[in-house]
């Protein structure tokens, strides 16, 4: 039995339910980007324990491989270009290897970002380094309401000294790949090959077990003292996944890999040469080039990553295409913004934790349970033990209220008077305040319970307002939904928003 009263009486308790929702249980309200601030002091970076508020920010306590967690992993949905440039130093350089010339600038990132990453575009970590000053992540790509993953690619990340993102580097797998041609132009060439006297070995066999120390060796020492590529093998596990991107299918197994390296020693004029190598005990990032009989030759990406027992499991190696931008990416791009490829693939898992369930929520904020408790208590007093009964009838309690209320209005109690008016309102005030972080919202969506709370109250958005992810990252106006960027977030809707607000202070003599 629901009635006027009891709904009157839910709404009062309400308005301050639902303040204290927004601001404390579900986080700030997602804000518009505005032009970035000069960077602060360092004494203002350094931060012992970061704020729900500051955790985006660079510090010099935080780690690359923590920062890079905060930026990309543990946001519920997709990653905040604006957290991410914010988390940039002024003069960052951006290498995107499908671009010619690299993004310089915060602003200059951010625009980036939106535009490789457009609304529904889901960047899921797949590896990540625990790199302190330097690191990196394997990835791919995904998009809401798609089964399936797009297409997969390796960032590396370095900071500056005051703990800012000063140079990254990414690159994406190659749609066309050489696989067999590959294969047979590297089998040819061993076959003609005239087996020559090798120059003598000019560098001391060493045996590290971290990824940044096996990574250094192999590109620091080993490769420059005269090692071929075979020298790798003896870093590999049994069970190795070596993905070449020149290929479509990895190569699984010790066995497979070392057929693979091998056919490489055909080519002693490559010069293998490291430009960057990222921290990492057991995951290490790297961009290279090669210098074929000195002249300048291929450059790429790689990731490589180690177990227990200080054995390569996995690598990632991507080259840099030689046309830029890549032909059949850039239609790909069209086709399918989100994914980047021409249809989906296999699901591939990644680093971050499973969205959490409805109960999980509740239990990791206990301000959500608080609501959530609120919500059951008013709705068992409006069902149980509210005034007047569910009726039809025009002799019921609450439509004689309702018919009075109408044709007397000054006979009202003034604050029920004020507070029966404002049944529109508050509503219109949540819907401004929820919905410019609705987008790909869980365990529940935003709209329906926005929607309702206009005729049900709290007793719509209750269950919304403890279960909703915090958006505490600036929103896009591009990311909002239509009625978020045209009605809640515009000049008029505050405005009438005003006036119905204060409206309700003013009974008609």
């Amino acid at each position: 039995r629901v009635g006027l009263c009891g709904q009157t009486r839910m709404l009062i308790l309400s308005a301050a339910s639902s303040a204290f929702a927004l601001h404390s249980a579900a986080g700030p309200r997602p804000r518009l980007p505005v032009a970035p601030r000069a960077s602060p002091p360092a004494a203002v970076q350094t931060l012992v324990e970061p704020s729900p508020f500051t955790t985006l920010l660079p510090s010099r306590t935080l780690t690359c491989s923590t920062l890079l967690r905060r930026l990309f992993v543990e946001p519920e949905t997709s990653f905040s270009p604006a957290a991410v440039a914010a988390a940039c130093s002024e003069d960052v350089e951006w290498v995107d290897m499908d671009l010619t010339e690299p993004i310089r600038g915060r602003e200059a990132v951010e625009r980036h970002l939106r535009a490789k990453w457009p609304l529904g575009s889901l960047l899921k970590v797949e590896r990540l380094s625990d790199g302190a000053s330097s690191g990196g992540f394997t990835w791919h790509r995904e998009a809401d309401g798609v089964s399936g993953s797009g297409l997969r690619g390796v960032t590396y990340f370095e900071l500056n000294g005051e703990g800012e993102l000063a140079y990254v580097q990414e690159g994406s797998e190659p749609l066309f790949k050489l696989d067999t041609i590959l294969e047979a132009f590297l089998t040819a060439a061993n076959a003609n090959r005239q087996d020559e006297a090798k120059p003598p070995r000019s560098y001391e066999r060493q045996t590290p077990t971290t990824a940044s120390g096996i990574a250094r060796y192999l590109w620091e020492v080993a490769y420059p003292g005269g090692a071929t590529p075979s020298e790798a093998l003896s870093f590999f596990s049994d069970e190795v996944v070596y993905e070449d991107f020149n290929y479509r299918e990895p190569f699984v197994g010790l066995q497979a890999v070392s057929a693979y390296i091998s056919l490489l020693d055909a080519f002693p004029q490559f010069t293998f040469l490291p430009e960057r190598i990222s921290d990492g005990d057991t995951g290490v990032c790297i961009t290279w080039r090669c210098e074929v009989n000195g002249e300048p030759g291929p450059s790429g990406i790689s990731y490589n990553q180690v177990d227990k027992s200080g054995k390569i499991c996995f690598a990632r190696d991507i080259p840099a295409p030689s046309i830029k931008p890549p032909p059949l990416a850039a239609v790909a791009a069209r086709l399918s913004p989100q994914l980047r490829t021409f249809q989906p693939r296999a699901p591939l898992p990644s680093v971050a934790p499973p969205p959490p369930t409805a109960l999980d929520t509740l239990a990791a904020r206990p301000a959500r349970a608080a609501i959530a408790l609120a919500w059951f208590s008013f709705s068992a007093y409006v069902a149980l033990a509210s005034p007047g009964e569910f009726s039809v009838s025009p002799d019921s309690f609450d439509n004689q209220l309702i018919a009075k209320a109408i044709d007397d209005p000054t006979s009202l109690n003034p604050i029920f008077f004020a507070v029966f008016n404002a049944l529109g309102v508050l509503p219109g005030i949540n819907a401004a305040l929820l919905l410019p972080g609705a987008k790909g919202q869980r365990p529940v969506p935003a709209a329906p319970f926005v929607s309702a709370a206009f005729f049900l109250g709290f007793g719509a958005a209750g269950p919304y307002l403890a279960l909703r992810q915090p958006r505490p990252d600036p929103v896009g106006r591009s990311e909002l939904g239509f009625f978020a960027r045209y009605v809640t977030e515009s000049r008029l809707y505050g405005g009438g928003l005003l006036a119905a607000g204060g409206g309700p202070l003013f009974r008609p003599p």
